[in-house]
């Protein structure tokens, strides 16, 4: 992306390398010190075969930019904020956060209560209205693949429409659109200083992919 600061050609080029970010799932699942029972239940669970998308490469992914982005790496709240914002994924289900919560409970009974409210706040990004500089930086970090370089973005959203691939091509485009013009509308997609890098790149990948959706339908 020509005028790019290194740091955000480097944190734009994470996403590029899934077996990276699969490393950095490694890496993501060490810091959170889990019970051996719960670390095996996680990546089971991770491996599922629906996952095309939210898989170990995308917690895997937002471990590496909270470290990148000069973050906290003994934080273990964080780390199993992001490590289980996703532990439950059925893509045609509206519970998946608030189940993934009460898995950390079940799974990890000492955990705060940071970090169960901190899963809770992925459920919908924008209705987050509290000032918690972390919890800010979690939805931040969650969105960052909204800024993806436009040949990565495509990817993944071809990655996403395999995990709806019960949806009717119709219903995925319409569906899709909807959500898109959603963030779009936000004044602010990013709360925290990741704006710096992530803001311009995830408008212009919105922008390009409503026009194309809107062009087909």
């Amino acid at each position: 992306m020509t005028g790019c600061s290194p740091q955000a050609e480097a944190a734009l080029a994470l996403a590029a390398d899934r077996e990276q970010c699969r490393a950095g799932f490694g890496a993501l699942l060490a810091r959170a010190d889990l019970p051996a029972i719960a670390a095996t239940e996680l990546v089971r669970r991770y491996q599922e075969p629906h996952r095309a998308y939210h898989d170990s490469a995308h917690a895997g992914l937002l471990w590496l930019r909270h470290l990148m982005h000069g973050g906290d790496p003994g934080d273990r709240d964080m780390a199993l904020a992001i490590l289980f914002h996703d532990a439950v994924y059925e893509p045609l289900t509206k519970d998946n956060e608030a189940r993934s919560a009460e898995l950390l409970a079940a799974l990890v009974p000492g955990a705060t209560g940071w970090v169960r409210g901190a899963i809770l706040a992925t459920a919908d990004h924008y209705a987050y209205a509290g000032t918690d500089c972390r919890v800010l930086r979690l939805l931040d970090l969650d969105l960052t693949p909204l800024a993806e370089r436009p040949e990565v973005f495509a990817r993944n959203t071809g990655l996403l429409r395999q995990e709806y691939a019960a949806v009717s091509e119709a219903a995925w485009r319409s569906g899709r659109r909807e959500v898109l013009a959603c963030f779009a509308a936000t004044d602010r997609l990013f709360r925290t200083r990741l704006a710096a890098i992530y803001e311009a790149p995830a408008r212009a990948n919105l922008t390009a992919e409503i026009a194309a959706l809107s062009e087909a339908a």
